[in-house]
């Protein structure tokens, strides 16, 4: 890893300083998604503000990101009962060998 150093990146045309220790290209386009994400809501209600839909932006973020918990979770079982069922699979035709 590398130090952390400060990026600027701008949003909705605010600017804000991310102090990291990732790639600042990384950082930037990250920034991007958000700022998409913020026009997307905007340009769904004018009224509502940078602030509400910066928030709104998050939910949708987070909600993704616990869905794909779940799903990580949901394969990572899928893989170990495929596992299983591998070793009976194999420990049944060793009998048949035998």
């Amino acid at each position: 890893m590398s130090l952390p150093q400060t990026v600027e990146v701008v949003i909705s045309g605010r600017k804000f300083n991310i102090k990291t220790d990732r790639d600042p290209e990384y950082v930037k386009k990250l920034a991007q998604k958000i700022e998409s994400m913020v026009e997307r809501i905007r340009q769904g209600n004018s009224r509502v503000t940078f602030d509400k839909a910066l928030v709104v932006a998050c939910f949708y973020l987070l909600d993704e990101n616990e869905a794909l918990k779940t799903q990580i979770k949901e394969l990572g079982e899928e893989i170990k009962r495929l596992e299983e069922g591998a070793k009976l699979l194999i420990s049944s035709q060793v009998k048949e060998l035998d």
